[in-house]
């Protein structure tokens, strides 16, 4: 399998002028801009100490220091580690410490919070600042200016199972976890996607998702083939702009993107006749969403399923399947299909198994689980988890389903519990354990509930202390201090008592029943 960086330095001699990244309309790299500013970054970060398999962080919203970084760190063995742009400063210093990393790399917009945890986060010996007059030590495109263009040297020649990067995602304890993906696990991805999304040397991709995410692996494919990836930092607005201005031919929406696009393109049309394909994932999106979708834009569809750990994706559900299920002639078994994540991706097996992961028949709801080249290496730093994760050979995801006779799987709940809302996962236990630091708070529970807008709107069930005074709006006022605002409830509501069982246990599954009766696509994403 080809190590990612490869990709820059062949592309480079192949399609030296062509544009490699396209930053909204502030900043263009061609492929041997690219291939250079990824040669002088690893330069750079040798020069600063930096070890081969320690992991450089980044933290900044999606610009092309971000490309260049992920490049750099994959030809010298270092691990790329995107840090998510919403975290508190409490998250930002777990996983800081958690990662070891000696260097921390910061847009301009971020450079005052990190000031705030530098005297906590030890390990950190070098800031690199970029994005303006950010005030710290080392500047990106001084350091940059100072080192050579020529390809770097790794101390030890880089292997494919050799860790690539490590993304950070959230955690059932409420800590974030470092998912290990290797070289090849990304090469797989570029496999998948390269057959799933019928990518041509002539796409135009443009990201939507925040680049900290595994989302940045659907771009492989696409940098892989020699086609210009255009990023932006989400507004509908722009992103309809862009498809327009850059002819853009395929992208992924999440559930909460993709509503306002309808909109907006409704209100203020674009001629987006470049425009091939949505890819949907992230969060559930309604079948009423994808019809609008289809009216507005008519193009084709492709869903994904999957999570971090696969690096993305595990099934996929077909533009041919969607054609099908939309024709005015579609069978009842066509239209269900649309119901479900698909069939397995190209190089992947997947199985349903029940809790003493023994397979069970089709139709028989049971966890999801995946094997193939995908599948991550493990957690950094928690081998236990890992092996727990993994047993047996095979990603255990957390998702309840089943598969029909024809190979589709059919989501339907989560072993886990995992909210999925605008494209971000998010960990029930987590928002309950700073609900419960609030002194009016007697017990709670958080689920999910279908929304339009976010795939999912986090929820909380409240019962409160006797006397307790306590309002929606001051439950969310406090849990904002504590967690990251994606994480805050869109609903708080307050009730006499929770569901138990004989155990005493809250049956959140008797909470989910009442808003879920009748929504059959669960598909979330990653």
């Amino acid at each position: 399998m080809l190590l990612m960086g490869e990709i820059a330095r062949m592309n480079a001699a192949k399609y030296p002028d062509k544009k490699a990244v396209v930053y909204e309309d502030k900043a263009t790299l061609t492929y041997r801009q690219l291939n250079e500013q990824a040669n002088r970054l690893a330069h750079a970060l040798q020069s600063l100490g930096v070890k081969q398999g320690q992991q450089v962080s980044l933290l900044s919203r999606n610009r092309p220091q971000c490309v260049v970084s992920y490049f750099a760190c994959a030809k010298v063995g270092m691990l790329y580690s995107p840090l998510n742009y919403r975290f508190t400063a409490e998250e930002l210093v777990y996983v800081i410490n958690d990662a070891g990393s000696t260097v921390l790399m910061v847009d301009i917009e971020y450079a005052e919070i990190v000031r705030q945890i530098l005297p906590r986060i030890p390990n950190i010996k070098t800031i690199i600042g970029f994005g303006g007059a950010h005030g710290f030590d080392v500047d990106y495109d001084t350091l940059l200016a100072k080192m050579p263009a020529v390809e770097p040297t790794p101390e030890r020649p880089v292997q494919g199972d050799d860790v690539c990067w490590v993304c950070y995602t959230g955690g059932t304890t409420g800590m974030s976890k470092g998912v290990m993906l290797t070289h090849n696990n990304n090469f797989a991805q570029i496999v998948n996607l390269l057959i799933a999304d019928e990518i041509c040397h002539e796409d135009v991709n443009l990201v939507n998702g925040a680049l900290f995410h595994v989302v940045f692996t659907m771009a492989l494919p696409y940098w892989y083939a020699g086609c210009t990836v255009v990023i932006i930092d989400f507004m509908p607005d722009l992103c309809l702009d862009m498809i327009a201005k850059n002819k853009v031919t395929k992208t992924v929406p999440v559930a909460t993107m993709l509503n306002l696009l309808v909109d907006i393109q409704a209100r203020n049309p674009r001629d987006l006749t470049s425009l091939k394909h949505f890819g949907l994932g992230g969060a559930p999106v309604s079948m009423d969403t994808v019809l609008m979708a289809k009216k507005a834009f008519g193009i084709d569809f492709v869903q994904y399923f999957g999570q971090t750990e696969a690096t993305v994706q595990l099934t996929y559900l077909s533009k041919y399947d969607y054609r099908r299920g939309l024709a005015p002639d579609a069978t009842e078994q066509e239209k269900k299909r649309l119901m479900s994540g698909g069939r397995a991706q190209h190089i992947c097996d997947v199985k349903i198994v029940d809790d003493d992961d023994n397979e069970v028949p089709n139709g028989t709801v049971g966890e999801i689980c995946g094997r193939g080249p995908q599948v991550m290496k493990g957690y950094w730093a928690k081998p236990e988890l890992s092996a727990e994760t993994l047993r047996g050979g095979w990603l255990h995801t957390g998702d309840a389903g089943y598969r029909d006779d024809d190979g589709y799987v059919y989501i339907v709940d989560r072993k886990k519990d995992m909210i999925v809302s605008g494209g971000e996962n998010v960990y029930s236990t987590e928002v309950e354990k700073a609900i419960y630091r609030h002194q009016d708070v007697l017990e709670c529970a958080v689920i999910g509930i279908p929304d339009k807008k976010w795939g999912e709107a986090v929820s909380a069930f409240i019962v409160r202390k006797p006397d307790a005074t306590v309002t929606e709006e001051g439950v969310k006022d406090f849990v904002r201090e504590l967690i990251s605002h994606y994480k805050v409830p869109k609903n708080v509501m307050f009730v006499d008592a929770l569901p138990k069982a004989p155990t005493g246990k809250i049956q959140k599954v008797v909470l989910r029943e009442k808003y879920w009766e009748g929504v059959g696509r669960r598909v979330g994403g990653t």
